[in-house]
């Protein structure tokens, strides 16, 4: 069968329209979708998850001196350099559809969020480094159990220096500029993350 010039340009019209009319369709029930649907759907993309994780790289120099009391004849000083690497984030965990209130009308939406804590601290053996020793003749050398308890004093004061380093603030900040994201591909315009 043979297509004359009209046939083709009726078909061709015809295809047009239908395109047309089916993405047209396909248009009006994604959007007659509601927000809250939407994110329903997309939330399982959330779970079980470290959001907003951060990771920092420390440097820690420890050292013991014992050359000062007054009992001691000689010197007895160690110092070791340590690398650790912290990671911080928010724990989503419980997250749940209840952690985020939809605004339908409004088209916004606030998001609670637990508070970003530190995740992991990572000190490999071979990122501990003796970079000095000297010991006095009438002294003895440092036991392995005083240099484990010196590198745990190391431990202990990269930890507590998490505050400082501003690790957690960054680890919300990632967050919250996650959240923002993820949730106005669905169409949200307007998101408020809070963590408490």
């Amino acid at each position: 069968m043979f297509f004359n010039s009209k046939m083709k340009k009726d078909f061709f019209y015809l295809g047009l329209i239908s395109i047309v009319f089916f993405s047209a369709c396909d248009k009006f029930s994604s959007s007659s979708q509601s927000l809250q649907d939407k994110f329903d759907a997309k939330s399982q993309e959330l779970v079980s998850t470290e959001l907003g994780t951060v990771e920092y790289t420390v440097k820690k120099i420890i050292r013991a001196d014992d050359s000062m009391d007054w009992y001691t004849v000689g010197d007895r000083k160690i110092l070791f350099s340590c690398k650790a690497t912290l990671k911080a984030g928010v724990d989503l965990n419980n997250f749940t559809a209840e952690n985020v209130v939809i605004d339908e009308a409004n088209k916004s939406a606030i998001v609670t969020l637990p508070h970003a804590k530190m995740l992991s601290m990572n000190m490999s053996p071979e990122d501990i480094k003796l970079e000095y020793q000297n010991v006095g003749m009438f002294r003895s050398d440092f036991t392995a159990k005083e240099r484990d308890a010196l590198l745990e004093q190391g431990e202990a004061s990269i930890k507590s220096s998490v505050d400082e380093l501003g690790l957690i603030k960054d680890a919300e900040k990632e967050a919250s500029a996650f959240m923002e994201n993820f949730l106005t591909q669905i169409g949200l315009q307007t998101v408020t993350v809070k963590f408490e």
